[in-house]
């Protein structure tokens, strides 16, 4: 492993990967493809979009815009603004949802097949305490991540992934099947890739691990912008490379394996299936290491961050006390199991998603608008209005017929995409306010 030592953004970028390709990473590929059918490639441009593009920008936007960290970037729209929304954020992929979830899917996928039906709820109970007793266990040494995830947990991450992924290339289950239900059009198929990246979380994780990839680099040696910069960057692609990969060939493997396996209710089923079908009872065992590495070390990555930024809001209480408060309280959460999980998490990812991606571009682009705090407040302020109407009426099915009449209509609403219209609109008024107020 000595050119992981001398390059140290390899290792970096190894850990910004294993941070990221956690639950969700393992699940929503998996059941995408199945879906999809022959329609695939369509499907896995819109996961690629969201579920690897997004995160990379987000990693970068971090780097680049100068900010210190989300909460100095999302508080450029004013102060009580960017203390919510991280906030809001970071419970959101800490203890509420993708915290809990990793626990909840290793054993979904790596444990309840050991275990009996009337023994699923005390196996779960004992699994996750175990589980988010070693998740805080390696999140109190902060700096020893990168060694121990980037340049061990990793590299046999990446083997064992490699291994299915292998047998599944030299021995397909089957063909690819007619698209399912909401698939087969171009427009479906692309829209349902998308949303599938969404589910993931990662654009939202994006934001937090950046922080965490810069201190690294800090670690590191690196001592000005442009070296912090380039050196997150290369880690960033890196991550994205890898996941990009992943994601096309668990996708695959999903697709080809329905004449065998069936129509599955989630991608726990499918690998689960596929694994049993390739290695027979050792495939369990497999399937247990991957997943179980993966999600740890997302549930690491993800209390870290969580940890460190409850502590910076109220430094009175220890990092170790906020990590061990956000792991237990992770512990009780993770009861409700991985599909009513997934469920609840659905109105916030649909609030949180727009807001997390104009705060991206905003970022991006910030030198283009020269900063101005009336683009940013503006822009905000007209993506929290649309983003809490489609929440509001997705989840509790009351609407204005008006207003969805011209939702309906928006260019890209076919791609679940309307809602940027309305965000641009605040992002001109914004440059026309400060244009104004520099005039006078």
């Amino acid at each position: 492993m000595k050119f992981l030592k001398d390059k140290p953004y390899i290792s970096i970028g190894f850990m910004l990967f294993a941070m990221f390709f956690g639950a969700g990473n393992l699940i929503f590929p998996a059941i995408l493809g199945q879906n999809a059918g022959s329609n695939l490639s369509l499907s896995m441009i819109g996961l690629i979009l969201t579920g690897v593009g997004l995160p990379l920008l987000g990693v970068l936007v971090i780097g680049y815009s100068g900010a210190n960290d989300l909460l100095d970037l999302s508080s450029r729209a004013g102060k009580f603004f960017g203390l919510f929304f991280t906030t809001s954020l970071y419970l959101t992929i800490g203890p509420f949802f993708a915290i809990p979830r990793t626990g909840t899917t290793t054993f979904s996928l790596g444990v309840s097949s050991f275990v009996s039906e009337e023994n699923q709820g005390l196996a779960l109970m004992i699994f996750l305490a175990i589980f988010m007793g070693l998740t805080l266990l390696l999140s109190v040494k902060q700096t020893k991540l990168v060694d121990i995830i980037g340049n061990i947990i990793t590299p046999v991450l990446l083997v064992s992934i490699a291994i299915l992924i292998i047998k599944s290339l030299v021995s397909p289950m089957g063909d690819y099947q007619s698209p399912m239900e909401g698939y087969e059009t171009s427009s479906g198929a692309l829209t349902k890739g998308i949303l599938e990246g969404y589910n993931t979380m990662d654009a939202l994780a994006s934001l937090v691990f950046g922080i965490v990839v810069i201190n690294a680099v800090k670690f590191y040696g690196a001592k000005n912008s442009k070296e912090i910069f380039s050196n997150t960057a290369k880690a960033a692609v890196i991550a994205a490379i890898l996941l990009g990969i992943i994601y096309v060939f668990i996708a695959n493997i999903g697709a080809t394996g329905v004449s065998q396996l069936g129509v599955q209710e989630t991608g726990a089923g499918i690998l689960s299936g596929a694994t049993n079908y390739y290695f027979s009872s050792i495939g369990r065992v497999l399937l247990f290491v991957i997943v179980f590495l993966a999600c740890l070390t997302t549930s690491v990555g993800l209390t870290t961050a969580c940890s460190s930024y409850f502590n910076r809001i109220y430094p009175k209480i220890s990092y170790n006390a906020y990590a061990i408060s956000i792991v237990v309280f992770s512990l009780v959460v993770g009861q409700v199991g991985l599909s009513a999980l997934i469920t609840y998490a659905v109105p916030v990812l649909i609030f949180l998603y727009p807001l997390t991606i104009v705060l991206i571009f905003l970022g991006l682009f910030n030198n283009f608008f020269g900063g101005k705090k009336d683009v940013y407040v503006y822009t905000i302020l007209f993506t929290v209005l649309i983003s809490a109407y489609i929440t509001l009426t997705s989840t509790l099915k009351v609407s204005v017929p008006l207003i969805d009449n011209i939702i309906a209509n928006l260019p890209l609403q076919n791609y679940e995409f309307g809602w940027l219209n309305i965000t641009l609109v605040g992002f001109v008024i914004g440059l026309i306010v400060s244009k104004l107020r520099k005039n006078n």
